[in-house]
């Protein structure tokens, strides 16, 4: 049962238990597994990925089997229905028409003495997307990873998936890949994927930024191979905050948590609420909600163990708890969302109002779904085009700018114990005998 919290003494620790699920000892010992699967296939390359996606997933393949074929992603597009290939379609322009409002442009600036200073910004050479695929498919995270690469200009964009029984890939997973602009598949998951996209094998490139979710196995791999390639985030397991009042509706924010916890057990759902009464009518809506539920196991485990419903005395006390928390997902289910807003800081996605439930993001909205957990959104953003750019800065100094300055930097060179740093300059403006 989802529980309820009203002493305040605790609801600090249980916030913070919660948002530290992803570092306990079971964690730990899982990373030395991961750390071997990596450095297995950075020497052995396709061979470990093919003995570890025998292990792992149960699929026997060869190594002209990693590659998802033409003729596969043609008969795609056979196997989906024409209203699930219209909403992938929809959600396309919309995520597309979202991302194109936000990519960065290179520019110059001209100021005096013709000093000209500037940033250029150019798109990696190779991204590799990762698609999670063990207990679902899922076409939205294919378009939510591919086409910010996409708008970004990546030239090659690789994208892996895990194979299911049969070595197949979900028809609708192949069919977004192509919408979205993505050609280039490999069937391959888990940690295995993540080191052939960092290191390379004699099928997989080795690409320059992986993106991503996926479960524990894969978010520590990309942990371990940050540094080697760049990465998006430490995506974590799904998490829910909910702020709301006594005018929610109970069978909305139970929906709501659930949609949430259905994704992993160590799913997060979170409500902080001002109403006592809204806190009981959705603890008996999610225990009604549940009956029947498809994913009843885990949604449950979820619940039981990172489900919180907390009785706040303000909406203020309430916007500081979810900003110490700093959740991927925060729903303010309240009378005057935009008011509260402004004291929200920490958060990777904010969803306004009563008809604005975190699925909307989830699918078409446009906003990105791939989003910092665990408490990273203090300090780490939602994928987006710039997961995949790069900016150089533009430096020129005319004669005339390097004398005025040629003092100071001598200065600082020389209190920094630099000489050679001071005499490149000093040699440029001395007059010679």
């Amino acid at each position: 049962m989802l529980r309820i919290i009203t002493q305040q003494a605790d609801v600090r620790a249980e916030l913070q238990r919660i948002c530290d699920r992803t570092h306990d000892e079971q964690v730990l010992h899982k990373q030395a597994t991961v750390r071997e699967v990596l450095q297995a296939v950075k020497r052995q390359g396709d061979q470990a990925v093919l003995h570890y996606t025998a292990e792992f997933d149960k699929q026997s393949l060869n190594a002209e089997e990693l590659r998802v074929t033409g003729s596969e992603l043609d008969a795609a597009y056979q196997q989906v229905s024409k209203e699930l290939l219209g909403a992938i379609r929809l959600a396309c322009r919309q995520i597309e028409a979202f991302h194109r409002q936000r990519v960065p442009k290179s520019w110059v600036h001209f100021g005096d003495d013709d000093v000209v200073l500037g940033k250029r910004y150019n798109p990696v050479d190779r991204a590799g997307l990762y698609v999670p695929g063990g207990r679902a498919a899922y076409p939205s995270t294919v378009l939510m990873n591919a086409i910010p690469a996409v708008v970004a200009g990546v030239p090659r964009i690789v994208m892996v998936t895990p194979p299911r029984s049969g070595k197949s890939i979900e028809p609708a997973v192949l069919v977004a890949a192509q919408e979205a602009g993505v050609q280039e598949i490999y069937r391959v998951g888990g940690a295995q994927a993540i080191g052939a996209l960092a290191y390379g094998t004699q099928t997989i490139p080795k690409v320059d930024v992986i993106t991503g979710p996926g479960n524990i196995y894969v978010t520590l791999a990309k942990q371990l191979v940050y540094g080697t390639v760049g990465i998006d985030s430490l995506a974590g397991p799904s998490e829910v905050l909910i702020i709301a009042d006594e005018t929610a509706n109970p069978v909305h924010v139970a929906a709501d948590l659930l949609a949430q916890a259905e994704h992993d057990p160590m799913a997060a759902a979170i409500l902080l609420t001002t109403d006592p009464a809204l806190a009981k009518n959705v603890q008996v809506a999610v225990e009604r909600q549940l009956i029947d539920h498809p994913r009843r196991l885990d949604t449950e485990k979820a619940i039981a163990h990172y489900g919180l419903i907390v009785i706040v005395e303000s909406l203020q006390a309430a916007a500081e708890l979810s900003n110490e928390f700093a959740p991927e997902h925060l729903e303010l289910e309240i009378e005057d969302p935009w008011a509260l807003l402004p004291q929200i800081r920490h958060a990777g996605a904010i969803f306004l109002g009563y008809s604005t439930p975190e699925a909307v993001g989830d699918y078409l909205a446009g906003p990105n779904h791939t989003l910092p957990t665990s408490g990273a959104a203090r300090y780490a953003s939602a994928l987006s085009v710039e997961t995949f750019l790069k900016h150089s800065s533009i430096i020129q100094y005319s004669q005339t700018a390097l004398e005025k300055v040629a003092g100071a930097i001598d200065i600082l060179a020389t209190s920094e114990g630099l000489p050679s740093h001071a005499d490149s300059v000093r040699r440029r403006v001395q007059k010679e005998d």
